[in-house]
């Protein structure tokens, strides 16, 4: 993955739009330049939306700008390009850098907004609009559809950090900003823990709220819920999950949610737009999760998600069929020792 990614950055275009850019350029990936004074880079004063492609195809393109113009409109960022002309940029920087891939392969697309610069050293806050030229970034990087298969199967482990996640009362995190400082030492908290977990925040009153990069989704008694989106990132993949799981009659509470809830869940899956929409949670802070790994509900709406995006999301479809005998007998083999395991008194 590493490798495949370091050859297609050397031939990739991004689009960038800046004081160093003022008109908007298609450039070289590895020649785009961003000025050492642009607050983004100074003090994080900057937002993203991160999307993909479904058979070489961006996706929902529409309502990630939806998401990112209500980010701007909060952060009072004019970016100079209105929603139509992100939404064709994008398209445009996609065609042009889907050449390079092979036929099973898929793409991310990042949309990146700073405020640009400002005053000396971008540390004086604007005062008014046109102090500056808002820098535009649209670029694609390599979607892992393998790590994506994998977790299908095995599970993720999720990982509750000692910090909390910011308070609504600070600043409302459905702004989608790079300012993440504690997501980062949330990040590094659980790596140490496990190297493959991914942390799961709690909110300042011990309630689940959102995980690095998604949101997490809890069975009970066949009743899908998820954290209430009072202090969370309104997810994409969130939002397409509660729609699929009205298609099937799925019932949704949203509501708050404990560690407790996740424990003694029947399954549980975090969403993301990346590597894959869903992946089964198997371990929380180191106890298993359900009974089986893929659960029925997660395997119902990944299979309905398939369907309506025409590729297997589990990234399945991608490997070889060696590859896919292998996950088989992986799986069985992690399922069969999540039985022998599951009545041990605690």
């Amino acid at each position: 993955m590493v490798d495949r990614e370091r050859q297609l950055e050397a031939q990739r275009v991004v689009y960038i739009k800046s004081d160093l850019y003022p008109d908007g350029e298609f450039v070289p990936e590895l020649e785009a330049r961003l000025s050492v004074f642009d607050r983004g880079y100074t003090i994080g004063d900057s937002l993203y939306e991160y999307g993909r492609t479904y058979r070489h195809s961006p996706f929902q393109v529409e309502e990630h700008m939806d998401r990112m113009f209500t980010s701007l409109k909060t952060l009072r960022i004019n970016p100079g390009v209105t929603h139509e002309e992100f939404c064709a940029l994008c398209k445009e920087v996609t065609i042009r850098n889907m050449p390079l891939l092979e036929s099973y392969e898929e793409y991310n697309i990042v949309w990146e907004v700073t405020r640009g610069e400002w005053g000396w050293h971008g540390r004086r806050p604007p005062i008014t609009e046109g102090d500056g030229r808002p820098t535009v970034i649209i670029k694609n990087n390599l979607n892992d559809q393998i790590a994506c298969s994998r977790a299908f199967i095995a599970g993720v482990h999720v990982v509750t950090p000692p910090g909390r996640h910011v308070s609504p009362q600070a600043w409302d995190p459905k702004v989608k900003t790079y300012s993440r400082l504690n997501y980062v030492l949330a990040g590094i908290e659980a790596a140490q823990v496990d190297p493959s977990a991914i942390a799961l925040l709690l909110d300042g009153n011990g309630n689940l709220s959102e995980a690095l990069g998604g949101n997490v989704w809890i069975i009970m008694d066949g009743v899908l819920m998820t954290p209430t989106d009072a202090n969370i990132l309104r997810g994409q993949t969130r939002n397409n999950v509660i729609t699929l799981a009205g298609r099937l009659g799925i019932p949704v509470e949203q509501r708050d949610l404990q560690p407790w809830h996740l424990y003694n869940c029947d399954e549980a899956f975090h969403t993301s737009t990346y590597p894959g929409p869903m992946m089964p949670i198997g371990k929380f802070n180191g106890m298993l999760v359900g009974k089986y790994l893929p659960g029925p509900i997660t395997t119902r709406l990944a299979a309905e998600w398939s369907e309506w995006v025409g590729i297997d999301v589990t990234g399945r479809d991608r490997l070889s069929p060696e590859a896919a005998a292998d996950l088989d007998e992986e799986g069985a083999r992690l399922n069969e020792e999540r039985s022998d395991i599951q009545h041990v008194a605690f």
